[in-house]
């Protein structure tokens, strides 16, 4: 039997999806946050560089405004 693999989907798989990303969509941006609150890097994430930029972007303004913390 053959090695199948399989690629990874996620939500910002899509340009279309990126829509649904916010400073507002806590739950999803700390998926995206390690333990120790610092921005998960694009090597695994394995997100498109404009992808990247983008979930940086409305994560720093979540922090911003203070719906996630900048360490804990």
């Amino acid at each position: 039997m053959a090695n199948i693999v399989t690629k990874k989907l996620d939500l910002l798989s899509d340009k279309s999806n990126l829509k649904y990303v916010n400073w507002k969509s806590v739950d999803l941006l700390e998926k995206y946050i390690t333990r120790f609150d610092e921005i998960k890097k694009r090597s695994f994430s394995k997100h498109w560089v404009a992808a990247q930029k983008y979930l940086r972007k409305q994560i720093i303004r979540a922090r911003e405004i203070g719906l996630l913390p900048y360490t804990k």
